[in-house]
């Protein structure tokens, strides 16, 4: 069965521990994309290959990126900016909307960096914010945290 994205919320800590009590939920989140990872290929062909020779390298979870209607004075949206100025490894935590039950709802559980975090505008539109977040790490998913 499909998993509904309406009523996904995104967590950033304001420590580097995995908990939603510690975290604040980003306010008015419209859409994310990722963790994006992937891995580089390593070519380890040589003089004797009869074909191309390949390992995979380290996986790099990427990045994810939010976007929102820009609300400042929000805690959330403040902290992630405040986080990007001065350089600051935070814990992002995606709860998906797959269970009625909230302790059973996934949790994708990430180190990141706040990479960049844009607005825009235009008229007959809302001030449109894109946050894009660095993983460091792995990402883990679980139901509990």
């Amino acid at each position: 069965m499909a998993i509904e994205s309406q009523g996904a919320i995104f967590f950033w800590s304001t420590t580097t521990a995995a908990s939603t009590s510690t975290s604040h939920a980003v306010a008015e989140v419209v859409g994310f994309n990722g963790p994006s990872g992937g891995a580089n290929v390593i070519d380890v062909s040589h003089l004797g290959s009869t074909a191309k020779e390949k390992l995979i390298g380290l996986r790099d979870e990427g990045q994810v990126t939010l976007d929102v209607n820009f609300r400042p004075g929000t805690t959330a949206q403040d902290y992630l900016r405040n986080c990007r100025a001065n350089r600051l490894m935070r814990k992002g935590v995606i709860q998906l909307n797959d269970n009625t039950t909230e302790v059973a709802k996934t949790k994708i559980i990430f180190d990141a960096y706040v990479g960049a975090f844009s607005i825009s505008g235009a008229v007959d539109q809302v001030v449109k914010g894109s946050i894009t977040l660095e993983i460091t790490g792995a990402c883990t998913y679980a139901t509990v945290i």
